[in-house]
């Protein structure tokens, strides 16, 4: 398919990266030339120096032919303004929110898209299940895949997993190993620091945790968040409503003006919240888990780790550059997590929707996906047993969603039309499984 993106900041480049690996032509416009100029030697893109608004310039990339058209700049207006078709990103609350039907159809947008929302609606699915690093939910919430990482303490550690009984209704699907994903097989074996992720029905999902993953029975739901921008604020009111106790500090006055002006319960604090003696006078050490989410990826890793030092629990921040997540990881940062990379996985989801994918999760910085794919009897899977189909790449099918009923496969499990199957795969393994199934 032929993809026009409009803008090449961090959201367009993820997006383009990730469109180039299912094997789309992507061209990506951009007024900026230091933009366009670093696109050059790191994406195998269609380049473009303009305005995406500009009519001509649309003409002359030919759009008769574009199967999708994507705005992602660092302006609304501009956005909603470029798009023939099909999708903005649109940062401003209110906006989005007010679009009914009707406005959409006159501006041609499918799709209105706001990452800060977006951002903190996943954060609050994560901080509401405290021992996990990540938590995404499949079939309305029937099917859960839960992230967990392993210390020196865990049972299993060097075990075949042929050899381990999980709960139930559950599978392993992933290791997360020094940076490099792997899919397990009988013989993998599970070690210290590993980041592990099991999926099948909520309730066995949920026994994994209880049995293995039990740290967290003292979680009170007491909340710090470092940072009142747009993502800040959104989170705030979130887990307000969300029953959290939340302590917000914020430097800039106006900031913490606005979020006073939004809660009802949560304290805003205008300080630094790289001062010591200010979190020890709001006793911030009392909190479950503190949430760094500034602009900036050092402040942002500094105010977790004197969070840790001061005995908070669970840390979490917020990254620009997805290259840092693994090296947060690594010195303790229990939860790292890329705005860019959820708001392009989000739009990635409405791209492929037209191939059947109902739902498309990102763990770890694009290291792997869990895509939910809808089976109709046109697909070379219909009418057959798991044994003997051989997929493309490398995945596993955790879960079978029929109806109303949810089923973690067997061998001899039958594949039907109108069956929905959620796999755990590779990013390099999602274009080839996608035509194979589809």
């Amino acid at each position: 398919m032929k993809i026009v993106i409009v803008g090449a900041g961090k959201v367009g480049y993820s997006l383009a990266q990730r469109l180039i690996q299912d094997d789309h032509d992507v061209y990506v416009i951009d007024r900026s030339p230091e933009r366009i100029h670093n696109l050059e030697n790191t994406l195998d893109v269609s380049l473009v120096l303009g305005n995406g608004s500009d009519v001509q310039l649309l003409n002359e990339i030919d759009m008769s032919d574009v199967g999708m058209f994507i705005a992602v700049t660092d302006s609304d207006e501009v956005n909603m303004l470029s798009c023939p078709t099909t999708i903005a990103r649109v940062r401003d609350n209110s906006v989005a929110e007010h679009m009914d039907e009707e406005i959409r159809a006159q501006l041609g947008v499918d799709l209105f898209i706001n990452p800060e929302m977006v951002t903190a609606q996943e954060l609050l699915q994560i901080l509401e299940t405290p021992s996990a690093i990540d938590v995404e939910e499949f079939g309305q919430g029937a099917v859960r895949l839960m992230e967990f990482k392993l210390n020196n303490e865990f049972p299993l550690l060097e075990q075949p997993l042929k050899e381990i009984r999980f709960p139930e209704g559950v599978l392993l699907v992933g290791i997360l190993r020094y940076g490099e994903m792997i899919i397990p097989h009988g013989e993998s074996r599970l070690q210290a620091d590993d980041s592990v992720f099991f999926l099948g029905l909520k309730e066995s999902v949920s026994e994994v945790e209880k049995l293995w993953f039990h740290n967290y029975n003292t979680f009170y739901k007491r909340a710090v968040i470092i940072g009142a921008g747009l993502l800040g604020r959104n989170l705030t009111v979130l887990l307000e409503k969300a029953g959290f106790s939340v302590k917000v500090i914020e430097k800039d006055f106006d900031r913490c003006e606005k979020l006073a002006n939004q809660v009802d319960k949560a304290m805003v604090i205008n300080g630094d919240g790289t001062d010591f003696d200010l979190l020890e006078a709001e006793e911030i050490a009392d909190s479950d888990v503190i949430i760094a989410l500034t602009d900036d990826d050092k402040l942002n890793l500094l105010v977790a780790l004197v969070g840790k030092h001061m005995g908070i629990p669970k840390t979490v921040v917020r990254v620009g550059r997805p290259e840092y997540i693994m090296l947060m990881e690594q010195v303790g940062i229990d939860v790292v997590f890329s705005p860019r990379l959820l708001t392009a996985s989000q739009i990635l989801r409405f791209v492929r929707s037209g191939e059947g994918v109902v739902s498309i999760s990102t763990f770890e910085g694009g290291k792997a996906e869990s895509i939910e794919i809808e089976i109709t009897n046109e697909s070379p899977v219909a009418g057959k047993q798991l044994k003997d189909i051989r997929l493309p790449g490398k995945a596993l099918v955790g879960v079978i969603l029929r109806e109303n009923e949810a089923i973690v496969p067997r061998g001899n499990t039958q594949i039907l039309d109108g069956d929905h199957i959620v796999l755990f795969t590779l990013p390099e393994s999602v274009s080839k499984l996608l035509k194979y199934l589809t």
